[in-house]
């Protein structure tokens, strides 16, 4: 048993954490929306990886696979990582939040030919208010299965959240979501600020929360 897996997780740890998340979501919406507009009026880009590819319908798969994703997330962070819940919705909320400001920077079109999400019941009711049409940089369904992969400690658990981050990332660029440099960024990208999360920002959640983290 780790040091960290002896202590009671406060209430306070839960509010900082969902807060965040709760926050970052916010942020991400209104990203999204911005993002949308400004991709409306941009051009797409050539993609070599895309012009090698198959091109096929993966709508399906890019909401229920995603959703599959979600609920596998939130069962084995209560299954397995129960204590570490908080820091799991803080980590996510880094990364919404970095995100957010990603896709504002670089307004682009969805690539041509892209599969058709919309009037989806789920999408529709759920999924329009996380995904946008052009918040193509970095690609969330990539990243957000990688992260899983970066902060789960179970191997067999983090190999299925790898998984899932390569088998979404294929999905986004199969059904053209996605250009092949969304994807491939979101993998280093994601490292990245999990790693700096660790050294820098987790002062910020320690200061907020009042416990030290190891």
């Amino acid at each position: 048993m780790r040091p960290d897996d002896k202590r009671p997780t406060t209430l306070r740890e839960y509010l900082v954490g969902g807060t965040a998340l709760a926050a970052a979501m916010l942020i991400n919406l209104a990203a999204g929306k911005m993002a949308d507009a400004a991709g409306e009026a941009a051009g797409t880009s050539p993609d070599l990886l895309l012009g090698w590819l198959p091109h096929r319908d993966t709508s399906v798969l890019f909401i229920y696979g995603f959703t599959f994703f979600l609920l596998w997330l939130s069962y084995a962070a209560v299954r397995y990582e129960r204590r570490r819940i908080p820091r799991i919705l803080w980590a996510y909320a880094v990364l919404v939040i970095v995100r957010s400001f990603f896709i504002i920077l670089t307004p682009m079109h969805v690539p041509p030919g892209h599969a058709v999400v919309a009037g989806d019941p789920l999408f529709e009711v759920f999924g329009r208010f996380l995904t946008f049409k052009h918040d193509l940089f970095f690609s969330s369904h990539t990243a957000l299965p990688f992260l899983a992969f970066l902060l789960f400690r179970g191997p067999w658990v983090r190999l299925s959240f790898l998984a899932i981050s390569l088998v979404l990332g294929a999905t986004v660029l199969v059904g053209r979501f996605h250009y092949s440099i969304d994807v491939f960024a979101a993998f280093f990208i994601t490292y990245g600020l999990h790693k700096l999360e660790l050294q820098k920002i987790q002062h910020v959640y320690e200061l907020l929360t009042g416990i030290r983290r190891d």
